[in-house]
């Protein structure tokens, strides 16, 4: 594995939120390889309505320059007298191999028991078991996080062998990955951000198991029907507004597995499904649960 080194500086910026598309367009047209923002009061936007992307009214614009071909004091500088009077900061960032910084975080996970997902620079621990190759990358889904290894284990641990099945709010399509690689005939997937389509499809064509998926527009998934099982790693309060199009995607006796809840909202959520569904069986992991259902016949 070559390692990449490369040495950064990056300029805070305070400012509204009516702002952000103006001196974001600044940044990047001076230079920035890349720009972020974040609360300047630290009060937290939790679960955003699908397609929607709220801001905070005050925000900490940060963007981040290479050294070696940017002047921070001239960066600065321009800034500063751009927007007069706010108090904008410069720093060196530490120098740091990245690809050695994820990969303190990221190593060969066992799911159940014959399912590792593998980071491209380690070796197959178990050749006989179901192997995901995956990096970190531009959407979620590797694994680490307790929603995720609850979805993949319900997949380890069920017979998926030639179902149909949908990846709602796909992220990084590790779900649908595994789940064809634990038999599955087809995998539709569907998510609102653009990032987890090309995120999904790289890693597809990474596990060599492009062929078996297909990308469902989220404005076309009303198309979908007579699945055996829906997978949802997304969010509490999104799901709760997804009971009848999961109910419509889904055959009689159809699977549901959802995932993203907090233990505290798994009993709102079995509510609200419970109409539509039944057998419910919630399993925890650290703070979150995920919930099995299965249709109820009509």
């Amino acid at each position: 594995m070559s390692e990449v080194s490369c040495d950064y500086f990056e300029v805070k910026i305070p400012c509204d939120s009516s702002e952000v598309d103006a001196i974001e367009a600044t940044l990047l047209d001076s230079g920035a390889c890349s720009v972020t923002f974040r609360d300047a009061q630290d009060v937290a936007i939790l679960e955003p309505a699908p397609g929607k992307m709220p801001l905070w009214q005050d925000i900490e614009m940060t963007a981040m320059y290479t050294i070696q071909d940017y002047d921070q004091s001239v960066i600065l500088d321009m800034l500063q007298k751009k927007y007069i009077g706010r108090e904008i900061k410069a720093e060196k960032l530490v120098n740091q191999v990245w690809e050695r910084a994820w990969l303190e975080h990221f190593k060969p996970m066992k799911f159940g028991e014959n399912t590792w997902v593998i980071p491209s620079v380690f070796e197959v621990v178990d050749e006989n078991a179901i192997n995901i190759s995956l990096d970190p990358g531009l959407a979620f889904g590797t694994g680490t996080h307790a929603t995720t290894a609850l979805c993949l284990e319900w997949i380890d641990e069920n017979d998926l062998s030639n179902k149909d099945v949908i990846d709602f709010g796909c992220g990084s399509g590790i779900l649908a990955i595994a789940a064809i690689k634990h038999g599955v005939n087809k995998a539709y997937c569907t998510d609102i951000d653009p990032q987890a389509i090309e995120s999904t499809l790289i890693n597809a064509g990474n596990n060599h198991v492009l062929t078996e998926i297909e990308i469902i527009d989220p404005k076309c998934v009303s198309q979908i029907n007579k699945l055996d099982v829906v997978m949802a790693n997304i969010l509490a309060a999104p799901l709760m507004t997804l009971v009848d199009t999961f109910y419509a995607m889904l055959k009689d006796d159809g699977e549901l597995i959802m995932s993203g809840i907090l233990k505290e909202q798994a009993d709102e959520i079995v509510e609200k499904y419970s109409q539509s569904f039944v057998d419910f069986r919630i399993n925890i992991l650290e703070d979150w649960v995920s919930v099995y259902a299965r249709k109820r016949s009509s």
